[in-house]
């Protein structure tokens, strides 16, 4: 599926669960890089409109095409934040995967990896532990699955700005 990349840049966030060191082999061989980012809801604003247009933008054309596809629902890349008391706590997060290995249909397998860059934007190798304060430059792509009815966003990250460090396991 040839399409436009759309790149965005999220604000910064808190990391939560950050596996972009190395990848998360447990439910993949091959691994997850991925990494959810917790923002409060006054920074997260902007981004939530643009990827609310992008899947909407995309739901349109893809029902032009396919009329049933109206009637998919629309699962968005993020959610609000809930303590353990079920309460709202005014955070949205943000959930970024990217495979580790990519196999293409021509049999061959690409490694990917996630740039990691310090604030000054040098390259490093720290270990980003939960808690870490980090912006995320991701591309976006469109999704619609029939098996689920659902219609979606995947944000994969390509690199990982480090505001400030708390060090990974």
């Amino acid at each position: 599926m040839a399409q436009n990349q759309i790149k965005i840049v999220s604000p910064k966030g808190i990391a939560v669960y950050p596996w972009l060191n190395r990848p998360d082999t447990k439910f993949s061989a091959d691994g997850d890089f991925k990494v959810t980012l917790k923002v409060s809801a006054d920074e997260a604003s902007p981004l939530i409109q643009k990827l609310d247009g992008i899947i909407s933008d995309y739901q349109e054309k893809q029902t032009q095409a396919d009329p049933k596809l109206a009637r998919y629902s629309v699962s968005p890349p993020y959610e609000e934040e809930m303590d353990d008391q079920g309460n709202l706590t005014g955070n949205y997060l943000f959930k970024f995967k990217q495979k580790a290995k990519i196999h293409t249909k021509d049999g061959r397998t690409i490694d990917m990896k996630v740039a990691l860059v310090d604030a000054s934007r040098t390259p490093t190798t720290v270990n980003i532990g939960g808690g870490s304060e980090i912006k995320i430059a991701a591309t976006v792509f469109p999704y619609a699955m029939s098996t689920t009815k659902t219609i979606g966003l995947s944000l994969r990250p390509s690199a990982v700005q480090i505001i400030s460090l708390v060090s990974g396991g």
